[in-house]
C-alpha cells in the first residue's frame, strides 16, 4: 500500500496538479474503499486461521557449569494464527520452544516465561505460557567400581577374579542426587564361558536400599573387564542299564539318556580313568510300550561326586517296538513297460508310485528299492491309450497296500526310432 501512495504522489507533483479540498476528500475515499476492497478480496483468498501444535518439548537455555535443572518440564502447545497458507503446513518439527535461563544465577525455584520460534513470523500463544524449575548446584564425585557377580546353579564352573579398567568412576550430576549415591555397581554375567575371558559391562549407581539413581552420568559409562573363570570337574558318559525282556514280538529299538553326559569330581587320579557311568537299571520285563523314567546313578566311584545335574537325576528313554511286523512307505518308485512291441514307445502317467510295504522290521531293515518292482504287461498292445492296473513285486515275507486304487494311464505311439532290445527278459514279468 506504501508503494501505491508514493507513486500517486510523485504522478501528483509530475503533472504540476493543484487538487482542491474536494478533490482531496474524493482522493481519500476512493483509497479507502480500495483498501477495504483488497482486504475483502484477500480474506477471501486466504483465510487467517489458527492451528495448535502439540506436545513439544521445552529447549532449556545455557547455564553455567555449576548449575543444573533437575526439574521435569512438561511438555507444550503453541497455538499458531495466520493465513491459512502459511499456517497450514507447519508441523512440530517446525516449531520449537526456549525457556531462557539467563536470569538464573544460582540454585533455586524459579518461574521462567517461555518463548517460541514459529514459520513465517506468524502470532502465537503458549500453554502454559510459563514453567516453575528448581536448579541444583551441579558436582561430580569419585566412586570405586563394586564388581556384582551373582553365582548360577552352575557347579561346575566359578569366577576367581573381576578386574575392572579403570577401578573407578566419576559420578556427575546435582548434588541432591550425587549425595544418594551409596555405590557404583559393575555388573558382570559369565553366560556359557567355560574360559577366562574380557568383556565390557555398563555400571549404574545406587542409595542405600540398592535402587538405582537415574539422574546422574557415570563416566566412563563402559568398563572394559577382565573376568578369571576356573572350571570345575570331568564330563563322563552316561550308559542306561536296562534289564529283563519284552513282550514276546518287542524288542528295545533305542535307548537315551537324558543328560547324556554328567560332570563329575573327585580324586584326580580316579576321574583320569572314569569314562562312562550307568544308570540303575530299568526293568523292561513284558513291556509292549516304550518307556519313560527318572532314575540315579550306580556304581560312582568312591569319593567322586556329581556336580551336574545337581539332583544327580538321569532320565531314561526307551523305545520299545513291534518287531513282528512293521511298515515302511516308499515313494517314487519307477513304473516299467514289460512286453511292448519292437517300433513301439509308452509313456506312463503317473510316471513313479508311492506304495506301503509292511514286513518283520529285519525284512525292512534289509530291504533296498532294487527289491521292488512296479511293472506293466504291455503285450499285445498297440498305439492307443490304456488304463491299467499295474503288478507289484516286493521280497518275500513282505507285502504291500496303497491309500488309493492303484491306475497308470498308458499311452503308446509308434516310435521313429526302433527300440533296443531291452537288456531283461520284457516277455515275462520279473521274478
Amino acid at each position: 500500500m506504501k508503494p501505491l501512495l508514493a507513486s500517486v504522489s510523485r504522478l501528483i507533483d509530475t503533472l504540476h496538479l493543484r487538487p482542491n479540498r474536494t478533490q482531496w476528500v474524493r482522493f481519500g475515499v476512493s483509497l479507502a474503499l480500495a483498501v477495504l476492497f483488497w482486504g475483502w478480496v484477500t480474506e477471501l483468498q486466504d483465510p487467517r486461521t489458527e492451528k495448535i501444535i502439540g506436545g513439544i518439548a521445552i529447549e532449556v537455555g545455557a547455564l553455567p557449569d555449576t548449575l543444573q535443572v533437575v526439574t521435569a518440564l512438561p511438555a507444550v502447545n503453541v497455538t499458531i494464527e495466520g493465513a491459512e497458507s502459511q499456517v497450514e503446513p507447519v508441523s512440530q518439527p517446525d516449531v520449537s520452544v526456549m525457556a531462557d535461563l539467563s536470569g538464573v544465577d544460582g540454585p533455586g525455584e524459579y518461574q521462567i516465561p517461555l518463548s517460541a520460534n514459529v514459520p513465517n513470523g506468524s502470532d502465537y500463544s503458549i500453554e502454559p505460557g510459563e514453567v516453575s524449575i528448581q536448579v541444583d548446584e551441579r558436582v561430580s564425585e569419585n566412586f570405586p567400581l563394586r564388581p556384582l557377580y551373582t553365582n548360577t546353579s552352575d557347579q561346575t564352573r566359578t569366577v576367581s577374579d573381576i578386574a575392572p579398567d579403570p577401578s573407578q568412576v566419576t559420578i556427575t550430576g546435582p548434588v541432591s542426587a550425587v549425595e544418594r549415591v551409596a555405590e557404583v555397581i559393575l555388573p558382570v554375567t559369565v553366560d556359557r564361558q567355560t574360559e577366562s575371558f574380557e568383556d565390557t559391562y555398563m555400571p549404574f549407581a545406587v542409595d542405600g536400599e540398592g535402587q538405582r539413581i537415574s539422574e546422574v552420568e557415570i563416566l566412563p559409562d563402559a568398563i572394559l573387564t577382565q573376568v578369571e573363570v576356573q572350571t570345575q570337574g570331568k564330563a563322563v558318559s552316561v550308559i542306561p542299564t536296562v534289564t529283563g525282556v519284552p513282550a514276546e514280538g518287542f524288542s528295545v529299538q533305542q535307548r537315551r539318556a537324558l543328560p547324556d553326559t554328567i560332570v563329575v569330581d573327585g580324586p584326580e587320579e580316579i576321574l583320569d580313568e572314569l569314562l562312562f557311568v550307568n544308570t540303575e537299571p530299568v526293568d523292561v520285563t513284558d513291556a509292549n510300550q516304550s518307556i519313560s523314567m527318572e532314575v540315579g546313578l550306580a556304581d560312582l566311584p568312591e569319593g567322586v561326586t556329581v556336580l551336574e545335574p545337581s539332583e544327580s537325576v538321569i532320565e531314561v528313554r526307551l523305545a520299545i517296538e513291534d518287531i513282528s511286523a512293521s511298515s515302511q512307505t516308499l515313494t517314487g518308485l519307477p513304473v516299467e513297460p514289460v512286453g511292448l512291441e519292437s517300433g513301439l514307445g509308452a509313456a506312463f502317467e503317473p510316471g513313479s508310485v508311492s506304495i506301503q510295504v509292511s514286513a518283520p522290521v529285519d525284512i525292512l531293515q534289509a530291504m533296498g528299492p532294487e527289491d521292488i518292482s512296479i511293472w506293466v504287461d504291455l503285450t499285445g498292445l498297440g498305439p492307443g491309450t490304456y488304463r491299467i492296473m499295474p503288478d507289484v513285486t516286493v521280497p518275500q515275507g513282505a507285502s504291500w497296500q496303497t491309500a488309493e486304487a492303484l491306475q497308470i494311464d498308458v499311452t503308446i505311439e509308434a516310435s521313429t526310432v526302433s527300440s533296443p532290445e531291452p537288456s531283461t527278459p520284457a516277455a515275462s514279468p520279473p521274478p
